[in-house]
């Protein structure tokens, strides 16, 4: 049953109707990307511009993403702006290399995500759950939270669990003002980059963030040399987790080891990914259900049977309305918002011929409320997603963990997580978004409520 809409227009930038200067538009980007493209954007199939700096392509028809994200992959490699925001942190690891090295990388890996290991985390991420809800069990009816934060805090206790067994001793309060400076400085879209300013050249940006950086480098490459020493006294006592399958991993075609600084990028990939996309994903499901009441009381219906022993080993039956108000908060808010790559020879996609180096754009903000793809695209409805209409959704229309060869190595370790912690907050809470509270979403790597969602507690 779709539930009756009863509140207002999720929040979202509206977007503009005329248009404005291209300089308008730069310092739109920079400030927030998703608020930088008019209304024609999300009603055409693809927008060309061409320029002196560089032609800009966005592809919005679900086809011709197919072709740009799978048919023709090859010829489009991660764009030097991904690389700008991203590599700085993350390194080449999974996320950021290409060719012959994400073969190498992606099929190494692979097996760490199978659904063995991810299904024996569950127990680890429903522990962590417990402890958050007891937690928060000690403060009065009412209190006062920020739901954005506890998810944050939350998915990092899970990453920190599954990743290095509980061996860090990143504090999180300190991690994620790091993590913050990283968004607001690398993280944002790079002006100077556009114009054509190398990556080695000092800016401000760059100056701000490298206290940050040093800081995460120093944590990781502690833990990773800890481990190495453990796995080399007595492999046997090291414990299964991901930091272990990265050290350990053999290429299964070739049977080579990750490289220390291979290791090192994906610990940091893991990390920064595995709990920050899953974080807001949460966040935003909160905020909807905070919105909508109807959608609320069935989320919280379909969850109150599970079993609390099976709930404790990461059991859950199907949950198909639960999983559908995921799914269509992930449409609204895509934990990703943007998918960037760059031609590296001249190509036609939907009828329009590009030249090399052309910037292609699919962006997931624009694609999940485009009007040619979705009825109400700027209206909640988790019904898209039950049984029924899930199957009429074109595949490459609908892209929360992105899709073809470069898929999401962690969709099925980020969708179990989401919906065991999901359904645990569920039985026992109700959230209630604070009066007045400014709701913003806002683009970064990542798309995070730009005030935080400050929220009151409910016991149910």
């Amino acid at each position: 049953m779709t539930p009756t809409l009863t509140a207002p227009r999720p929040a979202a930038p509206v977007p503009r109707e005329t248009a404005v200067s291209f300089l308008r538009v730069l310092w739109e980007l920079r400030q927030n990307p998703i608020a930088a493209f008019g209304a024609r954007a999300y009603s055409l199939p693809q927008v060309h511009l061409k320029s002196r700096i560089r032609d800009f392509l966005l592809v919005n028809e679900p086809e011709n993403i197919k072709h740009v994200l799978l048919d023709n992959v090859d010829n489009y490699i991660k764009s030097d702006q991904v690389q700008r925001l991203t590599k700085p942190a993350l390194g080449n690891g999974l996320l950021n290399a290409e060719g012959a090295s994400w073969r190498f990388q992606r099929r190494t890996a692979a097996p760490m995500f199978q659904m063995r290991h991810v299904a024996s985390f569950a127990p680890v991420m429903a522990e962590a759950a417990a402890e958050m809800l007891a937690r928060w069990d000690a403060l009065p009816d009412g209190a006062h939270i920020d739901a954005a934060d506890e998810m944050m805090r939350l998915t990092y206790d899970i990453i920190c669990r599954t990743v290095f067994s509980g061996d860090v001793t990143m504090d999180y309060g300190r991690m994620s003002r790091a993590i913050l400076v990283y968004l607001e400085t690398l993280g944002r879209i790079d002006m100077l980059g556009l114009l054509g300013l190398p990556r080695w050249v000092p800016t401000p940006d760059r100056i701000r963030a490298a206290p940050a950086l040093r800081y995460f480098r120093g944590e990781m490459e502690g833990l990773i040399e800890r481990r190495k020493a453990l796995i080399a006294r007595d492999s046997g006592s090291a414990p299964n987790d991901l930091l272990t399958l990265l050290l350990t991993a053999h290429d299964p075609e070739g049977g080579a080891l990750f490289s220390g600084r291979e290791v090192f990028d994906n610990v940091m990939t893991f990390v920064f990914a595995g709990h920050e996309t899953t974080a807001n994903a949460l966040a935003w499901t909160l905020y909807l259900l905070s919105q909508f009441p109807d959608a609320d009381i069935q989320v919280a219906a379909e969850v109150f049977g599970v079993d609390d022993a099976a709930m404790m080993r990461g059991e859950l039956p199907e949950l198909p309305f639960t999983r559908a108000v995921l799914e269509e908060s992930m449409r609204l808010y895509p934990p990703a918002p943007f998918v960037s790559r760059e031609a590296v020879a001249a190509d036609t996609v939907g009828g329009v011929a590009i030249r090399p180096r052309t910037s292609v754009l699919v962006s997931t903000w624009i694609l999940h409320r485009h009007r040619l793809l979705w009825e109400r695209p700027d209206e909640f409805d988790p019904g898209r997603f039950l049984p029924g209409r899930r199957e009429s959704i074109h595949r490459f229309a609908y892209l929360p963990f992105g899709a073809g060869l470069r898929i999401c190595i962690g969709m099925s370790f980020a969708m179990q997580e989401a919906l065991l912690l999901l359904a645990a907050i569920m039985r026992r809470y109700r959230l209630e978004l604070e009066p007045g509270h400014p709701v913003q979403p806002l683009a970064r790597i990542t798309l995070r409520p730009k005030n935080g969602l400050k929220m009151r507690l409910h016991r149910r």
